[in-house]
């Protein structure tokens, strides 16, 4: 008897943890963070859109002025929950006796535009001191506008709401 109530307990044993491990999956499940990222396939497909809306952006006759493509550049990140492309055109150009930094988030699909920051800066003084931000805006999807005040409540804002870190 001893020994058939051995087996039965060690039988028994793995019933237990098979149980046990499914109820600690589940538990966990429930606990991770919602997917933010995607899958590889969708953040390599962000990854090429992005590429090209940068591309369409620099070609030359693709707006009144065109954007030098050595003064611009661009980061992208794929958000699984609203399943949009996000993209961030990053440009440092001279202007007349400014230079003016700007930061514009786009759908990278549909081309619309989600936030805008523009800063210029006096090139002739040294250190290109900084002014204040002509346009500092932030337009969550379903959300009001937010106008920011300064380049670090921007870079907060697109990154709590795009993913976004630009500079």
């Amino acid at each position: 008897m001893c020994e058939k109530g051995a087996r039965m307990r060690f039988s028994g044993l793995p019933v237990l943890l098979a149980v046990a491990l499914v109820n600690s999956v589940g538990i966990a499940a429930q606990t991770l963070p919602a997917q933010t990222h995607g899958t590889l396939a969708q953040q390599r497909l962000c990854a090429d859109q992005a590429d090209k809306f940068f591309r369409d952006l620099v070609a030359p006759g693709s707006l009144k002025k065109p954007i030098d493509p050595l003064l611009a550049s661009y980061v992208d990140h794929y958000d699984a929950n609203a399943n949009i492309c996000f993209v961030a055109v990053v440009r440092n150009e001279p202007s007349g006796k400014n230079v003016v930094y700007s930061i514009t988030v786009f759908d990278a699909f549909e081309g619309s535009s989600y936030a805008n920051y523009i800063q210029t800066s006096d090139r002739i003084a040294g250190g290109l001191p900084v002014k204040p931000p002509v346009r500092c805006s932030v337009e969550p999807r379903g959300q009001d506008k937010i106008t920011c005040k300064s380049e670090h409540e921007f870079d907060t804002l697109i990154e709590k709401h795009f993913g976004l870190v630009a500079r």
